[in-house]
């Protein structure tokens, strides 16, 4: 696909004011957690099950699925060198564990599509091209991986740094059977690394979740730290320098990728987070990770032009060199699980499924038994070359479009099993106020003062939770995730007899996805 058609998304259109919002705002920024990266203690990869006992062996699986932001392998460009390897830990995996290649349907953006095929099987290659799925067509409950595990037993959250509204996330996920949801608006104003939120900070949460359920755990989460732009002041400084030996490449082209690799190091970095933390853990646990589409280097493919990946959209390898995205999968209990992969992603799900040794669903079952005999669907084009007969996917595009479209002869999948969905921690609370009380004209809000300011204790906060003072919203300074401040108005104090406090969660279209209960302190008049 060109980027030219990928243009024509309307999410990406949309998408494309917050670059820049987000990029200004970033370099505004006082606080922030990026800093040089700190070495990284040595990747236990020999893990052993021999002190675990019969019981932890026995439980179910967690299933932590992670969708890496335009996580590649730059080091596939031949003729480069790079003063350190970017990636070691996916090197390092992909040699003793299952890895491999997936076909993504998208180039450069169109993140949401790839989720759709990986969370519930379904695929693109049987949607208009440029759609975007799940805001055209998840407008009802559709199986997935989630639906699926939460029938087990399963506690099923769903993770992304990004606004709760794009790709109509917060339904979809609802739809798909997610019992939990967290998306930016739960994250903290301190865990930017460059103009978006960074990788580690969705590790801390994968973690969290799964330390605070009894039972086993499906996780997908997604990132956004190595999201485009790639250019040179995206992070505070680039610790990875590239050397092209042929002499190939512009100056501006390999700053380019020099930010690109600087970013797939914090996906590395995330990477080696979570298999270092379950290790150490006693629980079955399966973690796949991916990416879901090559970076977008600028306009005409300019970084793969100029430093002779391929020579345009012509290529002979285009469709191999410029959709295959690397997947890793690790787990902590099963020895000599290797495998190689060569998949498309709506086929990522049902091996996984088998691969836990759990239950799958009927459409799961029979998208298993497809990957064996066509375990890569490419666009129409390809069909010929790649020995693919159209009548040899009849049944799965039918079956899909009785799962999506209710035709006739309708595939009943289960209900997802569900009953609850959470949108990030639940509803914030405040536990107390400091003042406990406010005198009105006495010194704390004298002539001379114009507001005061009050210390809300409680939790957890996050990026969007804003103090109300008497239904009003407040100039809001988050402290911690259970501290947060706001400046309340001389105006609003002296007309009041109380002042009803209310931590909110409101995102960016003004709509509340949690308040707290309401807390008053009195406000008394002075006495002469």
């Amino acid at each position: 696909m060109s980027f030219k058609s990928f243009r024509r998304f309307p999410a990406w259109m949309r998408l494309a004011a917050f670059f820049i919002a987000a990029g200004l705002f970033a370099l505004l920024r006082t606080s922030s957690t990026e800093e040089a990266p700190a070495p990284r203690k040595p990747l236990q990869l020999d893990i052993t099950t021999e002190d675990w006992s019969k019981e932890e062996l026995e439980r179910s699986p967690n299933v932590i699925v992670v969708l890496s932001e335009a996580f590649w392998d730059p080091t596939l460009i031949e003729g480069l060198t790079f003063s350190r390897d970017p990636i070691p830990t996916y090197h390092a995996l992909k040699e003793k564990y299952t890895s491999g290649w997936m076909l993504s349907p998208q180039f450069g953006g169109g993140t949401a599509n790839v989720e759709l095929e990986v969370l519930t099987g379904n695929s693109m290659r049987f949607l208009p091209e440029g759609s975007i799925a799940y805001e055209q067509f998840i407008k009802r409950d559709v199986d997935s991986l989630a639906s699926i595990l939460a029938r087990q037993g399963y506690t099923t959250t769903a993770i992304s740094p990004f606004y709760n509204w794009y790709f109509d996330s917060r339904n979809v996920y609802r739809h798909f059977g997610f019992s939990r949801f967290i998306s930016f608006e739960y994250f903290d104003p301190n865990e930017y690394v460059g103009p978006y939120i960074g990788d580690h900070a969705v590790a801390k949460r994968i973690i969290e979740e799964n330390e605070r359920s009894e039972g086993p755990d499906f996780i997908f989460a997604n990132t956004m730290e190595n999201h485009y732009h790639y250019w040179s002041n995206k992070f505070k400084r680039n610790t990875i320098e590239i050397k092209d030996t042929k002499g190939n490449m512009s100056g501006e082209a390999l700053s380019l990728l020099e930010t690109y690799a600087q970013g797939a190091s914090g996906a590395d970095a995330m990477l080696h987070e979570l298999v270092d933390h379950y290790s150490q853990v006693k629980e079955p646990t399966i973690i796949v990770f991916f990416g879901d589409h090559l970076p977008f280097l600028e306009d005409d493919y300019f970084v793969y032009r100029e430093s002779q990946y391929i020579q345009g959209e012509k290529d002979p390898n285009f469709l191999e060199k410029m959709h295959n995205v690397p997947v890793v999968v690790w787990n902590n209990y099963m020895p000599n699980a290797k495998e190689t992969l060569h998949i498309s992603p709506s086929f990522l799900g049902p091996y996984v499924l088998q691969l836990a040794k759990l239950k799958g669903s009927s459409f799961t079952d029979y998208l298993s038994r497809l990957s064996k005999q066509i375990p890569i669907i490419p666009p129409t084009q390809y069909y010929e070359a790649m020995n693919i007969k159209e009548e040899d996917l009849t049944e799965y595009k039918a079956r899909q479009e009785q799962i999506l479209f209710g035709t006739s002869g309708q595939e009943q999948s289960e209900e997802p099993a569900t009953s609850t969905f959470i949108m990030g921690y639940g509803d914030p609370f405040i536990t107390s106020v400091t003042p406990d009380k406010i005198a009105s004209g006495d010194s704390i809000v004298s002539d001379l003062k114009k507001t005061t300011t009050v210390t809300v204790k409680g939790g957890r906060f996050g990026i969007a939770s804003t103090i109300y003072a008497n239904g009003k919203p407040q100039t809001t300074t988050w402290i911690s995730e259970e501290t947060m401040t706001a400046v309340i108005p001389k105006e609003l104090i002296e007309k009041s007899t109380s002042l009803e406090l209310q931590v909110k969660v409101v995102d960016e279209k003004e709509t509340v996805l949690g308040q707290s209960q309401p807390y008053s302190i009195p406000i008394a008049s002075k006495k002469p």
